[in-house]
């Protein structure tokens, strides 16, 4: 692989695996190809039979939930993967999460000195609500101290004692995921945050000029028919809400919230479009609360099923309030649908009574969101706005701002598109 201008990236999802993380990669690396970036990827492979290894991807052998329910852990040698490295380096490597194949990534840059940009996709502190830090801790242990020992940096800031980080952080798994995660990633020559809400974490610590905001880009799904079994109750606002049955993602705050509506009388039917380990305690959920005939399980889909989804609903509701972008958001917003949240600063695509309504965080909160929903007029204008903002964030757009992030990071010059991109325009930070 030639050096001019190459970058690897690094991701702890399979590419292809119904994470918002994995779809980023994967079109992060077709984007910056386009670009004129030779790219190669390092992710898990989803299995242990399964691991490739060419000049534009690394897949390993992985196994399943060892660190935490859904986990997809990624068996290799650092040591290894250390010394194949060195025969043929990057210009920059980018890491998307900081888990396994993360610390991989930090660690060969910072053995190998080669500039590290970091994506922050992922809200840890927040996470810790949900799961254990020490459970992480406990499973990366050997990857953790083998970055310790190249990187001089990330080693000082762990061992330093950060009051700053314990500012808004309430458990013990909080506060260690807030100070490990920010220690590792001291390297970064870059940050790049892919929403507001990781900022406050790294303000007291990161100096202003290594951190960047701007969001990942979602094209528009390919049109496909609604899936077969995807049917709803006739006559009621049709909710959808796609993502992992998993505890971050708060879906029986939705649950809970049929029930409420219900009880005020409102005709609601809620199909979840995924899947996950939560996906019994949810049918569970909604037998015993009565209301198993208005809330649906289905799915998971193939991405290119999804667009047929979101056009068969009304609206997209989205409890959770630790994500750092929900690219479900952009791709609801894209078939014009009203979006119902928790978190105003999840996207840029909610703006409160343009394109979404944001509201409490509690299943009365949803529920009172449902029943303003009922009005054909709202949601029309609500889902035009959406629509409009979607637009802005193409996936070439926004890859170009992350290419010349690289480029700036590496001390290279800013490609230039490919002229099917010319046109394409780069969106302001403020936007």
């Amino acid at each position: 692989m030639s050096k001019s201008r190459a970058v690897w990236l690094f991701g702890d999802t399979p590419i292809g695996g119904v994470f918002g993380a994995s779809y980023m990669i994967e079109s992060w690396s077709r984007e910056l190809r386009d670009l004129g970036w030779r790219t190669r990827t390092f992710v898990p492979s989803g299995a242990w039979r399964d691991r490739t290894r060419t000049d534009q991807e690394v897949r390993f052998r992985s196994l399943r939930h060892v660190g935490y329910r859904g986990d997809h852990h990624a068996r290799f040698s650092t040591l290894r993967e250390l010394h194949r490295a060195r025969h043929d380096l990057p210009d920059v490597i980018l890491v998307t999460t900081p888990l396994r194949i993360g610390l991989l990534g930090m660690t060969i840059a910072a053995a190998h000195r080669i500039p590290l940009v970091i994506a922050v996709s992922t809200n840890t502190t927040g996470m810790a609500e949900y799961y254990s830090a020490t459970r992480f801790v406990a499973t990366l242990w050997p990857k953790l101290a083998t970055l310790l020992a190249a990187s001089p940096a990330s080693r000082r800031a762990l061992f330093r004692l950060s009051p700053q980080l314990r500012d808004g952080t309430t458990t013990p798994s909080q506060r260690v995921a807030s100070h490990c995660v920010v220690a590792v990633q001291s390297d970064a020559r870059r940050l790049v945050m892919l929403g507001g809400g990781s900022v406050p974490l790294y303000g007291a610590s990161v100096p202003a000029e290594r951190m960047v905001v701007f969001p990942a880009g979602i094209d528009p799904l390919p049109p496909s028919p609604a899936p077969a079994d995807l049917a709803w109750r006739p006559g009621a606002l049709r909710v959808i809400a796609v993502g992992r049955y998993s505890r971050e993602k708060r879906l029986p705050v939705l649950v809970d919230a049929v029930r409420a509506a219900t009880d005020r009388g409102v005709d609601v039917h809620l199909t979840l479009v995924g899947h996950g380990h939560e996906e019994e305690a949810l049918r569970q959920q909604a037998a015993r609360l009565g209301i198993a005939d208005r809330v649906t399980l289905t799915g998971p889909y193939a991405r290119a099923q999804l667009q047929g989804v979101y056009a068969s609903a009304d609206v997209l509701a989205f409890a959770s309030t630790v994500d750092t972008q929900a690219f479900v958001l952009n791709e609801a917003a894209h078939e014009g649908l009203p979006l119902l949240v928790a978190d105003p600063d999840v996207n840029p695509v909610v703006a409160d009574g343009a394109s979404a309504l944001v509201v409490d965080q509690s299943a009365d909160g949803f529920a009172g969101g449902f029943a303003a929903l009922r009005d054909p007029a709202l949601r029309l204008q609500l889902g035009a706005g959406a629509r409009r903002r979607a637009a802005r964030y193409t996936e070439a757009a926004q890859t170009r701002r992350l290419s010349h992030v690289l480029c700036d990071a590496a001390g290279l010059p800013v490609p230039l598109p490919a002229a099917r991109r010319a046109s394409t325009p780069v969106l302001a930070a403020a936007e």
